[in-house]
């Protein structure tokens, strides 16, 4: 995740609150937990020049998330446009949280708590704890007149009435403050996870621990807002609040079961689904080639749906993960006793890429765990099965078993370029077939 928190509070925990107890089963209804934010508007950001250099000024960016949902044609830069989603619903979870794996896609639904914020759970009597609010080490900047700073609707911060107790009392909006911004009746926004808040600070892609990000360990369940989804529950000057928070369905909004976290067996449909990254590599175009990854291109999928399409130079391809979902209950290659994987390819061009028709020779798909370095066999695409053929692109189906692998730990589905040069492929209507459906759990109390 490129980003860090916005707050850097001091989390001595001195002192406790009353606040939701935490719970533990698996059932679906709201939850306690906490957030922070990342990003912003330059007019709110530029407020705080000490913190870093602009753009950023400190405060990280969900531009550029985890889960890999950035579209880029390797000739311009990119901005929010270039993910499928809406700025305010990109969202980063903690990856202690309970149900962290396979937590890319997945929605949830967030209401605003007003209280003071909440730091841990004791061990003991799980009594919440609060986190003070340290005026010399915390999120309020010297010299800064908060009461000037108003966030993008105009609107000035409600003031914490604890800063001499050094704790943090969150007050979220009321009705009237809300400008209509929330989803009605429910005081609520929608979430979009498309990055991961980490614990640990690692350095680069060593082993070597750098250092931790306080709000995102513990065991209370954090969420890393966009700026723009925390301005509309709260305003942006406290940095940190208390909420509940639901799973969802991300189409129809309906509650559901919190664990095991939801996990679509279709990867991708019109768009990447429920519990899945999607991850192009490498980076670097192929001599005299534009590097292109789309996470969907308009008409060139199955009926003149959408369509994934890359353009990866020699051994690059296309990784659809569902993170750690190696994890007991999750396994989505294991789940619902699937047979058989099934999607549709077609070859497209560097030059109009999205148009094409054919299987891709060269191309291979397999299944493992990169997280465990755990490989399975890599199938070429031009000998599986082939049956219909929708806009170019040819349905090909394989039996999981002919993979060879253990299911229990594969997280993974990966295509692979083994031509000596680029190659220009598009995927639709991945998807885990011949078991039962996937059962998203309704929750039924809502």
């Amino acid at each position: 995740m490129k980003c860090a928190c916005a707050i850097l509070l001091l989390l001595a925990l001195v002192s406790t609150a009353s606040a939701i107890a935490p719970v533990t089963n698996a059932a679906g209804g709201w939850r306690a937990g906490r957030a922070t934010f990342y990003g912003g508007s330059q007019q709110y950001l530029q407020n705080f020049p000490d913190r870093g250099p602009p753009p950023e000024y400190g405060f990280g960016t969900p531009l550029y998330g985890s889960c890999g949902y950035l579209s880029q044609d390797g000739t311009q830069g990119v901005d929010f446009s270039n993910v499928p989603f809406p700025v305010d619903m990109l969202s980063a979870v903690a990856n202690v949280n309970d149900d962290y794996p396979g937590s890319c896609g997945r929605c949830y639904e967030i209401q605003c708590s007003t209280g003071v914020v909440v730091g841990n759970y004791s061990t003991t009597t799980g009594t919440p704890v609060a986190i003070p609010y340290n005026t010399s080490t915390g999120f309020i900047e010297p010299g800064l007149d908060y009461d000037t700073v108003v966030d993008d609707y105009n609107r000035k911060w409600n003031g914490n009435p604890l800063m001499s107790q050094d704790e943090l009392f969150t007050q979220c909006w009321n009705g009237s403050q809300a400008l209509g911004l929330l989803n009605e009746p429910d005081n609520s926004i929608y979430i979009h996870v498309t990055d991961n808040c980490p614990c640990l600070q690692y350095d680069g892609d060593s082993t070597t621990i750098t250092g931790d990000n306080p709000p995102c360990c513990g065991n209370v369940n954090h969420f890393d807002l966009s700026y723009y989804g925390f301005e509309k529950l709260a305003h942006p000057n406290y940095g940190l609040m208390n909420l509940q928070f639901r799973p969802v369905d991300c189409y129809t909004k309906v509650p559901l079961d919190y664990l095991p976290g939801y996990i679509n067996e279709t990867i991708y449909g019109d768009n990447i689904e429920t519990g899945w990254a999607w991850y192009p590599y490498p980076a670097a175009p192929a001599a005299n080639a534009v590097n292109n990854k789309q996470l969907q291109v308009q008409g060139a999928g199955v009926g003149g749906s959408n369509a994934t399409c890359v353009d990866v130079n020699s051994e690059g391809g296309l990784s659809l993960v569902s993170r750690l979902a190696n994890t007991a209950g999750y396994q989505p290659f294991l789940a619902n006793n699937a047979t058989t994987l099934s999607f549709y390819v077609k070859q497209t061009s560097a030059a109009n890429i999205g148009t094409g028709s054919g299987v891709p020779a060269g191309l291979s798909v397999s299944i493992g765990n990169s997280e465990q370095a755990y490989y399975c066999t890599g199938l070429a695409l031009t000998s599986l099965t082939a049956s219909d053929v929708s806009n170019g692109l040819t349905h090909l189906t394989v039996p999981i078993s002919q993979f060879d692998c253990n299911l229990p730990l594969v997280d993974e589905l990966s295509f692979q370029n083994t031509n000596a040069g680029a190659l220009q492929f598009c995927l639709d209507d991945i998807a885990l077939t011949g078991g039962s459906p996937a059962d998203p759990h309704l929750y039924s109390a809502v």
